[in-house]
């Protein structure tokens, strides 16, 4: 996950960014930090698409949701990569484009829907990121789930941003916006109309519990 920041970083040490560097280095992050956090939307639908395929194939391992658990595990990591792009956006961002001139930042809110989308964005992730932890899993119980359903308008909005920035012409984000219409659809049908052997996708959701051993 931190393959696409060293990357980014090597091509600004070597020049070889093209014609307009800076524009890269601010909004490669935003990119990354919206892929993850599509990638954390995917885990649900991806377990529950693995058991579905085992249990059709007949095969013995992987028709349990436990035996994916592994795929749970990755969620806080990748969640987390997604914040750091995110906050390394914002950073560059504030430095680059405003100077850290905060009265142009005002400025930019007002006049830009893109700005004021990321804006929003990010204020939902930073609570997603500081309740991560599995103490504040303890700390919270079953408010847990609802504090981390920001994710949901957290990726529209990110989504939004990069739509909104983008020259005319460009299709990617609105690639990135069917994926997230799409994954979020799934849970409200997963929600209200859970089938045989598949739980709904909140309970899917929970959060993996680690032994004080880990």
């Amino acid at each position: 996950m931190a393959v696409p920041g060293l990357r980014l970083a090597w091509e600004t040490a070597r020049g070889s960014l093209g014609t307009n560097p800076l524009e890269i280095v601010v909004h490669t992050p935003a990119h990354w930090a919206l892929i993850l956090l599509i990638a954390v939307l995917v885990v649900t639908p991806l377990r529950h698409a693995l058991v579905a395929s085992s249990r059709l194939l007949g095969v013995r391992w992987g028709r349990r949701f436990a035996d994916w658990n592994w795929l749970v595990r990755l969620r806080r990591p990748i969640g987390l990569a997604s914040f750091a792009y995110a906050v390394t956006h914002v950073g560059l961002y504030a430095w680059f484009d405003l100077d850290l001139d905060w009265l142009e930042f005002v400025v930019d809110v007002r006049r830009k829907p893109y700005v004021l989308a990321g804006l929003a964005a990010f204020v939902l992730l930073v609570p997603l990121a500081l309740t991560s932890s599995d103490a504040w899993v303890r700390r919270l119980k079953r408010r847990w789930k609802l504090v981390h359903s920001l994710i949901y308008p957290a990726a529209v909005l990110v989504a939004l941003h990069f739509a909104w920035l983008s020259k005319p012409g460009v299709t990617a984000p609105y690639g990135y916006m069917l994926a997230i219409f799409a994954l979020l659809a799934y849970r409200v049908i997963v929600r209200w109309r859970p089938t045989k052997g598949a739980p709904a996708v909140f309970e899917a959701e929970a959060p993996e519990r680690h032994s004080r051993a880990d």
